[in-house]
């Protein structure tokens, strides 16, 4: 007979079926409170029965995670018991209300319950008290005190520390079966949980996770499996409180995989979403933590309603809403200390100061407070936000003019390079800072030494990092670090000095190619899915399938940044004269803006000189209109109405060429071909449009050491490799356009239903030259669901970061598929982004809509240039020229 189905076996009392159900309703809390419902239903008047029934029901709700139902039955049963003079089961009962009280973040009722209990309790459930004091001790961020109490708790509790059932009280007859049960393992769990999260708290990671691991065993082999994978969700904030932001992702979808319910546990929710916010996906995250918010309000969980808000706090921050910041650090810090949980008050108290400084504060006496406000929060074991408090309020006091404190502060911050615990973002912070001393004290030697230090420790971090999109994240930490080298070199006034710290970090996520392509089966299978779904909405709007559409483009988002692996090692060390070899007659322009203003490097014939360029915000504007001018004219097929853009588009073409090709005009004038090394929005400029480079060759390199790269990649490339030629449904051009093309090089063709994106991933693996022609999209809230629509769907950028190498030159007969979105330190995310961090050496590509018609024709000129020995980026210039085009670009390496 099953659990589920049997009530009372044979020579079994009623007393004892309800007592057994007790003990089973933490592994099977659906099938007993039907039984302690239905027990309630009857018109049974044993006192006792009815206490135990209500006693299985609140057991039962506490694992459903309904803690208010759980209350009303405990205290319930706690008031039948009292009336019936049931002194041991109103201990019980008062045992598990304190277990409910401090589930729902209720300190002092939890404490009211536990006092009450502990003199009337006896054997197990004494040593559980010992236990669940501990856990109130760490509740309340008394974490030496609750590792002092729960190492005491194991000592009694824990099977591999007791010789016997030493305890001298004797057991209840229907429980003393043998000592080491079940229930014993899972309160041993729940004391090495409760250690487990005090030593994370207290900075002790390697004893919180031999905790959690040894937690999670127990609990699996007690027939718990939500609490295993509780546990190995906690191992995941381990993880990312010590800086493995991979780790932490990999361990919070693996406990998911393991059945953790987020309904029953929303903060499970919380604690991933700010692990996704530290990767950069800030939306995402603060759209699951208002939705966990919600959750654990109606389910009266307090506690963690608090972190929510303070994370949410967090999230704001990154956004850069300094306002809602201090709302919601505010309101966080309130509430944690009417928990009395002077940890968590002191983190959102820092938190909040950090947010007002960022919104405008800058008096000495917020300074001053934020000062006290982090020399608190580091004593509590929060490290790392005190660093970056410190480190924002040694910024502010500096511009403010109160040196003298704007260098006790960042003395502070400076502290973290040298933290051995410390995560890349610590370590980023604390070097800034050391950077920032230097800069203040005139030591410009020092402040390059710490810029490569912190610059160092952001590499280290990155090269653990297969997954594309945290790289570049990860990449990210380092703009601060390197604005200031740049400033720094500036001032020193030596142009191959800024050239070199302007490339320090820049498109460094590029450069750390994954050693291996994602090879994980859910990914895959996700990617399919997607493809399905979306081909089921074409021409449809229902709104069920597109919200299914967007599911699976989170979990695709999602499982991209769980994969495994190590990156190659960043391209060697670049010289000049590598740079100026390479140039041969071409002229470089490397952009980078400092303080809102932009400016530019150039080498012409091994010639370096710095420029100053204006506003940065004067380009790009003017950017955006060109952009748009463009756009709008492609979408006009009357004659008229294009002639009256060409004027608009002239007019705007101009102003820009003059602003940013101003230094290298003359040589220009003289037809030399140009690299362009673009920041912000220069990289979604349509550089042909300019009339100065109208036929000229323009290479645009995300950076030096990218370009310089690709050009290694193309002079090791076998002649003769691969053509692979793939046309795109629905695209009226495109099928003409590559069997023209095929029939004059040759090649594989794919077209109709041969061109399905799991063929055209098998078959352009490795080749030469790959041209695709089809609808394309590029998506700048998403940059790696930018696609290519193909036979069974679209191809994603997360499918082309699956090649093992990416083709050596590819070119896209799409719309916009060349763009990318800009991360800090100019990275790159996006379709053309993804196939030159897989090795594609040159991409082709256009930055704007382009009109179907000219297309074909300007591809077929491309490629016949190509076929003769003509460069990329001069072949591309001479077809767009030839056929009135100017919306493609040669992204990478452009040959010379």
């Amino acid at each position: 007979m099953s659990a589920g189905t049997a009530v009372r076996t044979v020579g079994e009392t009623r007393i004892e079926t309800a007592l057994g159900w007790r003990g089973r309703a933490s592994t099977a809390p659906e099938e007993a409170l039907r039984h302690a419902e239905r027990w309630l239903s009857e018109p049974v008047r044993d006192v006792e029965f009815r206490v135990l029934a209500r006693h299985v029901a609140a057991l039962a709700e506490v694992e459903r995670g309904r803690l208010r139902d759980a209350r009303k039955h405990a205290r319930l049963g706690l008031t039948a018991a009292r009336r019936g003079g049931l002194e041991e089961r109103e201990a019980q009962l008062r045992l598990t209300l304190a277990w409910i009280e401090f589930d729902r973040g209720m300190a002092d009722a939890c404490w009211e319950h536990l006092l009450a209990a502990e003199p009337r309790l006896r054997g197990r459930d004494r040593r559980r008290a010992v236990c669940l004091r501990g856990l109130l001790y760490c509740q309340n961020d008394r974490f030496p005190e609750a590792i002092t109490q729960l190492t005491e708790a194991l000592a009694q509790l824990d099977p591999d520390q007791i010789s016997g059932c030493e305890d001298s009280v004797p057991e209840e007859p229907e429980r003393s079966q043998e000592c080491q049960s079940k229930e014993d393992l899972r309160w041993v769990a729940n004391a090495l949980l409760g250690r487990g999260l005090a030593w994370m708290y207290s900075n002790g990671l390697e004893e919180a996770e031999a905790d959690l691991a040894r937690a999670e065993r127990i609990f699996a082999s007690a027939d718990q499996p939500g609490r295993a994978a509780g546990c190995r969700h906690n191992r995941g904030c381990v993880a990312f409180r010590a800086g493995d932001l991979p780790r932490a992702l990999r361990l919070y979808s693996a406990a998911l995989s393991m059945g953790l319910d987020t309904e029953s546990n929303p903060e499970a929710l919380v604690d991933r979403a700010e692990a996704l916010a530290a990767a950069g996906l800030t939306a995402e995250a603060r759209t699951e933590m208002e939705r966990a918010a919600d959750r654990l309000a109606a389910r009266g969980r307090a506690v963690r309603l608090a972190e929510t808000r303070l994370a949410l706090a967090g999230c704001a921050l990154r956004d850069g809403d300094a306002r809602a910041a201090v709302e919601a650090a505010g309101a966080a810090r309130r509430l944690f200390r009417a928990q009395r949980r002077p940890a968590w008050a002191a983190l959102a108290a820092a938190t909040e100061w950090q947010a007002k400084l960022r919104n405008g504060h800058r008096s000495r006496y917020a300074l001053v407070a934020a000062r006290r406000a982090g020399v608190v929060c580091a004593g509590f074991g929060w490290s790392a936000a005190a660093a970056e408090l410190w480190l924002v309020a040694g910024r502010v006091a500096g511009g403010a003019g109160m040196p003298a404190l704007s260098r006790k502060l960042l003395s502070l911050a400076a502290a973290s390079s040298e933290d051995p615990r410390a995560g890349a973002s610590q370590l980023a912070v604390g070097w800034h800072a050391r950077a920032l001393l230097a800069e203040q004290a005139g030591d410009l030697p020092g402040v390059f030494a710490a810029c490569r230090g912190g610059l160092r420790a952001v590499e280290s971090y990155a090269a653990a990092m297969a997954a594309f999109e945290l790289r570049v994240h990860t990449f990210g930490l380092a703009a601060d670090l390197a604005g200031t080298a740049v400033t720094a070199a500036l001032r020193v006034g030596d142009p191959e000095l800024v050239l070199r710290w302007t490339e320090c970090a820049r498109a460094s996520a590029l450069q750390r190619r994954a050693l291996q392509p994602p090879a994980d089966p859910e990914l895959r299978r996700s990617l399919v899915e997607l493809r399905a779904a979306v081909a089921d909405t074409r021409g449809s709007r229902n709104g069920a399938a597109l919200r299914r559409v967007e599911a699976l483009e989170g979990r695709v988002r999602r499982r991209a940044m769980l994969v495994n692996g190590a990156t190659e090692g960043a391209w060697g060390r670049w010289e000049l004269g590598d740079v100026v070899a390479e140039l041969g007659d071409a002229v470089l322009l490397n952009f980078f803006t400092v303080d809102g203003r932009l400016r530019a490097v150039s080498i012409v014939d091994g010639v370096v000189r710095l420029h100053a360029l204006g506003a940065e915000s004067a380009v790009v504007g003017e950017v955006a209109r060109l952009r748009n001018f463009l756009s709008r004219q492609a979408e006009k097929p009357d004659s008229a109405v294009r002639a009256m853009f060409d004027g608009w588009v002239l007019g705007s073409a101009e102003i820009i060429a003059e602003r940013v090709l101003g230094p290298v005009a003359g040589e220009l004038e003289r037809g030399r071909p140009l690299v362009v090394v673009p920041t912000g929005s220069l990289h979604a400029l349509p550089w042909a449009a300019l009339p100065p480079l109208r036929g000229r060759g323009v290479t645009v390199a995300p950076s030096l050491r990218c370009w310089l790269r690709g050009a290694a990649d193309i002079a090791e490339t076998t002649p003769g490799a691969r053509e692979v030629w793939v046309a795109g449904p629905g695209l009226e051009h495109a099928e003409r356009e590559v069997a023209d093309l095929h029939a004059a090089a040759g090649g594989e063709l794919l077209t109709g239903a041969d061109a399905t994106a799991e063929r055209v991933l098998d078959t352009v693996d490795g080749a030469g030259t790959v041209h695709v022609a089809a609808h394309g999209r590029f998506r700048g809230d998403q940059p790696l669901l930018s696609c290519l629509e193909l036979a069974d769907g679209p191809l994603y950028g997360y499918d082309l970061d699956r090649l093992h190498r990416g083709p050596t030159t590819v070119v896209l007969s799409a719309c916009e598929v060349g763009q990318s979105a800009i991360s800090p330190c100019d990275q790159l995310s996006g379709l053309a982004a993804a196939l030159l961090g897989r090795g594609t050496a040159t991409v082709i590509a256009s930055v704007i809509p382009v009109p179907d018609e000219r297309t074909a024709e300007v591809m077929v000129a491309l490629h016949s240039a190509l076929r003769r020995g003509v460069p990329p980026a001069t072949a591309l210039a001479q077809a767009q020229a030839a056929h009135g085009e100017s919306g493609f670009v040669c992204l990478g390496c452009g040959g010379r």
